[in-house]
């Protein structure tokens, strides 16, 4: 336990009639219960003042902690010393005569630092330099063999040179003596250390033989026997006796040391160590010190007999002298009465004379007085004001105001969602006229449009047109990055990923590329030239967060370096977004972006907020907007200084001519005193006339001459002194003569002028407003609760954010601290400070029941909508709280702008009347998206085949196509799959295929692997997608009519062109892959079409955008120009009459039967033209 002022300190025990529901306080630092603060707060500041001092170490001024922390490891240490060292070192410090705890520790250690003992684990070093930890067995000394006394082990008897005293006094300590040995009467003296001889054993292995090392083959660790540690053990088993240091009684009954002597522990003499005599004043002394000092005694009884003598002798003399001195004072005081008498008038007026001029000379220092007495009130309030005044922690503020409560923030999103909702929103205002956002929402997007993008599921409502333009302006970015890189820096994609060395960021790569490559490979086009529309768009924008990260390759390094800040895959927000949401990736697989919660659709906006700001045209936007606000703050920041510099001039202008008008005055004064004197002069002139005629009597005369010279020298004073005050204004009037130029008023601006400039100040400050939207919004401020204040420029009223996160209960309740003197709490600074630092938990009263618990709630918005609202808030906020204190500064610099804002404010706007549950409750996914797009790809499959039987450009393949298009029609599943099972074997047409070179085949077989491999991370599970039968069966009508289609009729991107190079690439292709098949290379292995994997893939569709996607590709690979529709009739030139036009089966020309001659009555299958090229293709009847 610690000691209190160096006594033992008993702590306070409970109250012994405490009740189990009574509040008290808890001092967490000493574990005593207090009932009432005060006693509480004592015992507090006792545990945190340096008044405690440790038990064991005697460690003086510490806190209560320090001491506790002290004992402990003082307590460690102690357990840690090694026990063979003790009885041995306990022998030591009683062969010392030491005073000094110090000086015994300093002997001991010099004795033991080159000696060990038996029991002791040391370092042994061996021949070859190997340290091995060994146990010491045994000590022998040079003399051992030779006298045949045997070495020291620990258990030896004692030697026979050794005597043991044994008294039959109860007090062990003086019957312990330590053993000297003699021989032949004379003290023997310890030998050197390095003569001695050790037998270890190694403590690894303890079957190891023991084997004889030398001394200084032996080391100790320093930090084993060190003279802290030394100190330590001592202060423990010693104490002074007769100003020398001994051991303990007790010490010595525990270990026995009455029983044992040191030969025991050490094969060698005992060692002698000096004596240091006790202090003086302690103890008997010897005889002739007792002799020596009656000398001194008497030495000094004589020197001061001598000196009284002497200061005798001195005194008579004196006395003497003074007696000349006082006659020779009175001869002088005779003669000096007269000359006293004569002066005896004058010296009464000189005295009262002076008693006036003190007078005058008290009265001024009680003014001064007075005067310092009042500089030194004010400083102290000053002092007070300033302790006042001085920044504190917002909840530590006594004068807490109530802030006005404002109004919550109800609209149809949920209040979580409503700050990543005004993000968005902020975003589309900042950067909306850079990305045309008017193409797609020429008002703009405002609260409301936002909410029902979040909110509804409609395919073709404001969440369609907003995806629109998020992926329109990031596909046209893109596309204007590309156009920069070189070409001829773009690499392989199997080359980028060997070498990536992140693993994973290698793997997300592969993914990203491999998503990136599907459309060309399955659609014959890039993700950016599919159509995209509301059916497409969900499967778009799924490609899109999947193949993110894909233009992140080494040949665009310098370009991601120099232009986008040293971008890399991990920074890109989507694949952010796959990473954290693998969930909603999946899900978008099966469902449209439409029916998604609004948290789901609020994610992926802002994750394409996040990618378009990536962007480097986005970031050379930003850096503009930053040089624009750095231009408009410096010409703003130089209009202030030309407005603060025009009134300094003006109130240098004030001030000159109230100087002016006070010299003015003094003038006239200066003129009036000169009469004055003038008049008295006159008067004195007078006075002396009629003084000369008065009878010559002593008194009277000499007063009227003092008084003459008085007023002689009171009218020379007033004189030197107009004449200095005159010369002073004519030196002051030269000075303000000659500078004509500052004595003139300065130039003020007129009233237009004034306004033109507030005008521009308030542009510049539209235009900082608008570079800071585009760059960084930052909340206004805190309050005291750490709710953060936003003025966003898309909303026209004050937003309070109530923001929890990391915080705690008791950060939001109040904790004012107690007033006190100005004097006492500068004097308690430091103490706080002090307690501050330590982190005591005693600093805080608050009782047991309280709690410091992470407050979890969530994110809640609300609005002040009025400038009266505001200025309450402006009230209200404390000037000497840390936040708001700077909160209410910017509201006040703002009021201006808060004043225009909310004139527009919209109360109603936030405050959404509908059901509260019905406006809090996140609509649940259902099908009103699925079920439109449903009927939308029925309808557009029946439009194409009808376009593609009317056009002629084929037929469907089952047993009665109108059944197929009213089953389709009417939704009647269940007839498809059973007319699509008759007809599978002839739906199954088989192509030509392609056979590719040796290149290019190894690289599809590397996609086919990345693929296969990162399946499961494209869908964001490994599990397989339930897929709607309705999807599938639409999936295959769609084969159907794909199938029914005539090759001729297909064009790129799932045809082929027959043009001339194409044929001759084939050709060379064939000459290839017969060279290949002759030199013995993989000449087996062929790759797909475009159409092939179309149909794959449309096989393996998931959801109906996908479906829409592999319609449109369908859709754009038919030659429509090769339709009966959009034919022309050779011979009338017109279109129409799609059921009498016949096209030649070669060139594809239209003819009307009705315009040939003869006309055609009969249709046959097979016609030709008679144009020579179509003439002689065929034997069939010609047109």
């Amino acid at each position: 336990m610690p000691l209190l002022h160096r006594k033992a300190f008993i702590r306070q025990k409970p109250p012994a009639d405490l009740r189990p529901d009574e509040e008290v306080f808890l001092c967490k630092i000493t574990h005593e219960i207090f009932r009432t603060y005060d006693e509480f707060f004592e015992r507090t500041i006792l545990c945190n003042s340096l008044v405690w001092s440790c038990a064991l170490t005697g460690r003086a001024g510490l806190t209560y902690l320090e001491a506790v922390e002290s004992e402990r490891r003082a307590k460690q240490s102690l357990q840690s010393f090694p026990p063979a060292l003790v009885v041995p070192l306990l022998h030591l410090a009683a062969l010392s005569r030491r005073c000094r705890l110090t000086e015994l520790c300093e002997d001991v250690h010099a004795f033991v630092k080159d000696r060990f003992f038996p029991g002791e684990t040391v370092d042994v070093t061996v021949r070859n330099g190997a340290r091995h930890v060994c146990e010491i067995l045994q000590v022998h000394s040079p003399h051992s063999s030779a006298n045949g006394a045997p070495a020291a082990n620990g258990h030896a008897k004692p030697a026979d040179g050794d005597a043991i005293i044994i008294s039959d006094s109860d007090d062990e300590s003086k019957a312990f003596q330590s053993p000297t040995a003699t021989i032949n009467g004379r003290k023997k003296k310890p030998l050197s250390p390095s003569v001695f001889k050790y037998t270890v054993r190694m403590m690894k292995d303890e079957h190891s033989e023991p084997f004889t090392v030398k001394a200084n083959q032996i080391s100790r660790r320093k930090t084993t026997v060190s003279k802290e540690r030394l100190k330590l053990l001592f202060k423990q088993h010693c104490e002074p006796v007769n100003g020398t240091i001994a051991l303990k009684p007790s010490t010595v009954a525990k270990f026995r040391l009455s029983e044992q002597t040191f030969s025991q522990f050490f094969p060698d003499e005992p060692p002698q160590f000096p004596f240091s005599p006790p202090p003086k004043g302690g103890g008997r002394g010897s005889p002739g010190q007792a002799g020596s000092s009656l000398l001194k005694a008497a030495e000094k009884l004589k020197l001061l007999q001598q000196r009284e003598e002497m200061a005798a002798a001195a005194q008579d003399k004196a006395r003497l002298k003074k007696e000349k001195e006082e006659a020779q004072e009175a001869k002088r005081r005779e003669r000096e009465d007269k000359e006293r008498l004569k002066e005896e008038q004058r010296r009464r007026f000189e005295e009262e004379k002076q008693k006036r001029r003190e007078e005058k000379e008290r009265r001024k220092l009680e003014k001064e007085r007075e005067r310092e007495k009042l500089k030194e009130e004010k400083k102290k309030y000053a002092e007070r004001l300033k302790l006042w005044n001085k920044p504190r922690e917002d909840m530590e503020c006594e004068d807490l105001k109530d802030l006005p409560s404002p109004v919550p923030v109800r609209t149809r999103l949920p209040a979580e969602l409503f700050g990543e909702a005004l993000m968005v929103l902020e975003f589309l205002r900042a950067f909306g006229e850079v990305f045309d956002l008017k193409d797609e929402f020429p008002d703009g997007v405002s609260l409301e449009v936002l909410e029902e993008a979040l909110v509804s599921s409609d395919p073709e409502g404001p969440l369609c047109e907003l995806l629109f333009f998020f992926l329109s302006a990031i596909f046209q970015a893109l596309d204007e990055e590309q156009e920069e890189v070189a070409k001829d820096q773009v690499e392989d994609l199997s080359e980028a990923l060997e070498d990536d060395s992140d693993a994973t960021q290698s793997a997300l790569s592969a993914v990203a590329s491999l998503a990136a490559a599907w459309p060309q490979l399955h659609q014959g086009c890039s993700l950016k030239q599919l159509d995209l529309d509301s059916c497409t768009l969900s499967e778009i924008l799924r490609l899109h967060i999947l193949a993110s990260g894909a233009d992140c390759y080494h040949g665009n390094a310098k370009f991601r370096y120099q232009k986008q800040g040293g971008f890399t895959l991990m920074d890109d927000p989507c694949v952010e977004l796959r990473l954290a949401e693998p969930a909603l990736l999946k899900r978008l697989s099966s469902t449209p972006v439409y029916d998604l919660t609004p948290g789901e659709k609020l994610r992926i906006l802002q994750a394409l907020v996040g990618k378009l700001l990536t962007l480097a045209s986005s970031r050379d936007l930003i850096e503009d907007c930053v040089e624009e606000q750095r231009a408009a703050r410096q010409e703003l920041r130089e209009i202030r200084a030309e407005q603060h510099r025009r009134e300094r001039e003006e109130a240098a202008h004030r001030v000159r001519l109230r100087k002016e008008e006070k010299l003015k005055e003094q003038e006239q004064r200066l003129k009036e005193q000169e009469q004055r004197l003038k008049e008295q002069e006159e008067r004195l002139k007078e006075q002396e006339v009629k003084g000369g005629l008065q009878t010559n009597s002593e008194t009277p005369v000499g007063r009227t001459a003092e008084e003459d010279k008085e007023q002689n020298s009171s009218s020379n004073n007033s004189k030197k002194m107009m004449k200095a005050k005159l010369n002073q204004k004519d030196k002051q009037q030269p000075m303000s003569s000659d500078p004509k130029a500052p004595a003139c008023p300065p130039t003020s601006l007129t009233a237009e002028e004034l306004e033109s400039e507030q005008e521009k100040v308030r542009e510049l400050q539209e235009r900082i407003q608008k570079a800071a939207a585009c760059t960084c919004l930052l909340p206004l401020g805190r309050d005291r609760l750490y709710r953060r204040y936003w003025l966003l420029p898309s909303a026209s009223t004050l937003f309070v954010e109530d923001d929890c996160f990391g915080l705690t209960e008791d950060m939001l309740h109040p904790r004012p601290k107690p007033r006190q003197d100005p004097t006492i709490k500068m004097e308690d600074e430091e103490v706080v400070k002090e307690e501050a630092a330590e982190g005591s938990a005693g600093s805080s009263p608050a009782p047991l029941l309280t709690c410091a618990l992470p407050l979890k709630r969530p994110n809640q918005w609300s609005f002040y909508s009025s400038l009266e609202e505001v200025d309450q808030l402006i009230e209200a906020l404390n000037p000497r709280g840390h936040r708001e204190s700077s909160l209410k500064e910017v509201l006040l610099q703002e009021r201006e702008r808060l004043q225009h804002l909310l004139q527009d404010c919209d109360r109603n706007k936030y405050r959404h009347t509908d059901d509260p549950e019905s406006s809090r409750s996140v609509p649940e996914c259902t099908a009103a998206a699925d079920v439109l797009m449903e009927v939308r790809l029925r309808d557009l499959l029946l439009d194409i085949e009808d376009r593609i039987h009317q056009g002629t450009l084929g037929t469907l393949k089952v047993m009665d196509r109108q059944v197929w298009r009213s089953a389709l029609e009417a939704g009647n599943y269940e007839l498809l799959c059973s007319d699509g099972r008759d007809n599978g074997g002839m739906n199954g047409r088989e192509d030509a295929m392609e056979v590719d070179s040796p290149a290019h085949l190894r690289a599809r077989d590397r996609l086919q692997e990345l693929k296969s491999n990162g399946a499961a991370s494209c869908s964001g599970s490994g599990t397989p997608q339930v897929v709607s039968s309705s999807v599938r069966i639409l999936a295959q009508a769609l084969v159907h009519i794909e199938q029914g289609i005539e090759r001729r009729f297909l064009k790129a991107p799932l045809g082929e062109e027959d043009s001339k190079k194409d044929q001759k690439t084939k050709k060379n292709k064939k000459k290839d892959e017969d060279q290949a098949s002759d030199d013995g290379s993989e000449s087996g292995r062929v790759s797909k079409t475009v159409l092939e994997r179309w149909r794959e893939s449309l096989q393996s569709c998931s959801s109906l955008s996908q479906v829409f996607v592999h319609l449109s590709s369908l859709e754009r690979s038919v030659l429509w120009s090769r339709s009966v529709l959009n034919a022309r009739c050779r011979i009338c030139r017109r279109k129409g009459d799609a059921d009498n036009m016949l096209l030649c089966d070669s060139c594809d020309r239209g003819h009307h039967t009705h315009c040939l001659r003869p006309r055609l009555k009969v249709h046959t299958d097979h016609t030709h033209c008679l144009r020579p090229p179509c003439r002689y293709t065929q034997t069939t009847p010609t047109v």
